[in-house]
């Protein structure tokens, strides 16, 4: 009885270290990565490249052509008032300013001005050099200055579309002309009509240049008119002209207009033809 017992503790201490004691083993691995890699590079390049080139010359001409055409004109401070009596509403205006069959085939310089209004300023400024000197410079300067300002025209008719009270008419004018032209034509009151140009050659020079200055101003003027018909008209008029042709046609009251130019030029020859 005593010997089955001792045989039964000593399987019992075994199977007690069987389970309480480590387990050890050696392992190998092998592994094998397959990787694909997608790589994205956004790239921004900004330049930014600033070029200044400065040419320093010496020029010492042997002559010069400059030529400067200057106009001031202004009407300030008019009054037109047509009704003598100052009771009727007639007052029985007819005017008619009419250029037809005129200022054709002319060559050189033309200056026209026709007018049939009150206190108008009419001009053709021209001004003209040339110099044929092989280290010469060809300048050309224009400007005009217009003011109209507190004026007033005052005006009562009783309308009759078949007699108009004020017609202005360019008719079979100012055609075939070659160098320089201006015309201006007025039935109205205080306009201001300038045609300026100032014109420098240099044949056969090395330099050239040119300004135009044009400053018109209108401010503080006073126009009562009733029933007045106007007509205002060019027709088969300033056709195949050559050069420099300005024209100003006015009916109306208290107008700036002007034709300013300023031309400068180098050439090897100057021709002057009639077309």
């Amino acid at each position: 009885m005593l010997q089955r017992t001792k045989i039964v503790s000593c399987v019992l201490l075994l199977l007690v270290g069987a389970v309480v004691g480590p387990a050890w083993a050696d392992v190998t691995v092998f592994v094998t990565v397959d990787k694909d890699k997608d790589v994205f590079i956004v790239e921004r390049l900004d330049k930014f490249k600033t070029v200044t080139i400065r040419v320093f010359g010496e020029f010492f001409p042997d002559g010069a052509a400059e030529a400067e055409a200057i106009a001031n004109v202004r009407n300030e401070d008019n009054r037109v008032d047509d009704n003598v009596g100052g009771t009727s509403t007639n007052f029985g205006i007819e005017r008619d300013a009419l250029i037809e069959g005129s200022v054709n085939e002319n060559t050189g310089i033309v200056g026209v001005n026709q007018d049939v209004g009150n206190m108008v300023n009419q001009a053709n400024v021209v001004a003209v050099a040339v110099t044929d000197t092989s280290t010469a410079f060809a300048d050309a300067q224009a400007a005009v200055d217009q003011v109209n300002q507190r004026n007033s025209s005052r005006q009562e008719e009783v309308l009759d579309v078949t007699n108009p009270d004020r017609t202005a008419t360019i008719l079979g004018s100012v055609n075939n002309n070659a160098g320089i032209v201006g015309v201006n034509q007025n039935a109205g009151n205080m306009n201001n009509q300038t045609n300026a140009v100032a014109l420098a050659v240099g044949i056969g020079s090395q330099v050239a240049l040119a300004e135009s200055v044009l400053g018109q101003v209108n401010t503080g003027n006073t126009v009562l008119e009733v029933e007045t018909l106007k007509v205002d008209r060019i027709a088969d008029s300033i056709s195949t002209n050559t050069g420099i042709v300005g024209v100003n046609q006015s009916s109306g009251n208290m107008n700036n207009q002007a034709s300013a130019i300023s031309f400068s030029a180098i050439t090897s020859t100057v021709v002057v033809t009639t077309p």
